[in-house]
């Protein structure tokens, strides 16, 4: 129900998960049945009255659909929102169910036919849950804070998130499901290619010293893409010269002796 219910079917197979889901996307791995419906409320979305019989509605249909049958048991429902406003909580209410905080910003939905959760992307927010954290108004408003906080160990993660943030707002408002998935089949050092071209190159140095430059990369390798003019009016000729070997600084010293009114 494309602009009204945004729903993953998750089917849980029988093996171990990798250490890097159980540190990646915690809460949602450590409540994972053999299936989980999960409901994502964008950052710029809030939780309001219907959508809990919304999705109660779309489990009891995928267990009526199921050609071999699911218990009730086996299917968990989650609900992923920046966070539990009042008008979700009284529809919960209403309906006499009962919400428990099982852990900050992680509620559980007692009393009902399936196992149920709320996540609020916004109180989970930070290292002890990065893929939750790249979904929450917290990243949205302070992407660069988040960014130098979590490129250490889930650089993969964020390139991927962050590259698609840039495709989806290029597109709106004319963006359409279909380029959900356009994009998808990119590798990792594809994104991080793409990500990193279109940063001016103030950004793409920043906190790198220029020792470090020099030391991993050749002098052809840091000025392929430049022009000599960029290059010129960037630095002074102090910097320019800064970093030379005796050798490179004997090839200098030849050519302005064989070029000596040269600029």
């Amino acid at each position: 129900m494309p602009l009204r219910l945004d729903i993953l079917l998750i089917r849980r197979l029988g093996i171990a998960l990798p250490d890097e889901a159980l540190r990646d996307i915690s809460a949602i791995c450590r409540r994972l049945n053999a299936y989980t419906l999960i409901e994502f409320k964008s950052s710029s979305d809030t939780l309001v009255r219907g959508d809990w019989n919304k999705l109660l509605g779309c489990s009891h249909l995928f267990i009526a659909q199921s050609e071999e049958g699911h218990r009730r048991a086996d299917l968990t429902l989650m609900l992923l929102a920046p966070r539990l406003t009042e008008a979700f909580h009284e529809e919960l209410r209403q309906s006499d169910y009962v919400i428990v905080e099982e852990e900050p910003g992680i509620h559980r939905i007692d009393r009902g036919v399936f196992r149920a959760y709320v996540m609020e992307t916004d109180q989970v927010a930070g290292l002890r849950e990065p893929m939750l954290t790249l979904f929450s108004r917290q990243f949205i408003k302070h992407p660069g804070e988040w960014a130098d906080l979590l490129k250490e160990e889930h650089s993969d993660m964020l390139y991927f998130v962050m590259q698609q943030i840039v495709q989806f707002r290029r597109e709106l408002p004319q963006f359409e499901v279909n380029h959900m998935t356009e994009y998808m089949n990119q590798t990792i050092e594809e994104m991080e290619a793409a990500f990193l071209d279109a940063l001016p190159l103030e950004r793409r140095l920043r906190g790198i010293s220029r020792e470090e430059i020099l030391k991993r990369y050749t002098a052809e390798e840091i000025l392929k893409g430049y022009t000599a003019e960029e290059i010129l009016n960037r630095y002074s000729p102090e910097e320019r010269l800064r970093g030379l070997g005796e050798e490179d600084r004997a090839r200098l010293r030849k050519l302005l002796d064989e070029n000596p009114s040269s600029e």
